[in-house]
C-alpha cells in the first residue's frame, strides 16, 4: 500500500491502525514459499487492491475506537479508499478486526 494511501485510512477520525490485508493464516502459504525459494518475504500490504476487468477492487482490514461510531468509520474509510484510487469504478471492503484504543498487545495481531 503506498504510504499517501495508508495515511489516507489513519486520517479518517475512529481508525486507530490498519492491519495486513490478510490475515496470517492466509499469509503463511505465500511466506513459506518464499523462504524455500530463499527470497526475502516482503512485508504484507496493508491494503491489497486487484485489477479485475476493468473494476478495482481493494481490501482494508482496520482498527476502530471505541468512541467512534463503527459503521460510520467503516463508510468513511471506504470513502477514502475510493477517492484516493478515483477515477473508475472501485469497489471496497473494509473489515474490523479490533475495537479498541491504539496499537495491540506486541506479538498479536487481528
Amino acid at each position: 500500500m503506498t504510504t499517501a494511501l495508508q495515511q489516507a485510512i489513519m486520517a479518517v477520525d475512529g481508525v486507530t491502525e490498519v492491519f495486513p490485508a490478510r490475515t496470517l493464516w492466509q499469509r503463511l502459504p505465500g511466506q513459506a514459499a518464499s523462504l524455500l525459494q530463499r527470497n526475502n518475504a516482503d512485508a504484507p500490504p496493508l491494503v491489497e487492491v486487484r485489477e479485475d476487468g476493468g473494476r478495482t477492487e481493494a481490501t482494508v482490514r482496520i482498527g476502530v475506537s471505541p468512541d467512534a461510531w463503527t459503521p460510520e468509520v467503516v463508510r468513511a474509510v471506504a470513502a477514502a479508499v475510493r477517492s484516493h484510487l478515483a477515477p473508475g469504478n472501485v469497489a471496497v471492503q473494509v473489515t474490523v478486526v479490533r475495537i479498541a484504543a491504539g496499537s495491540p498487545p506486541a506479538g498479536r495481531e487481528g
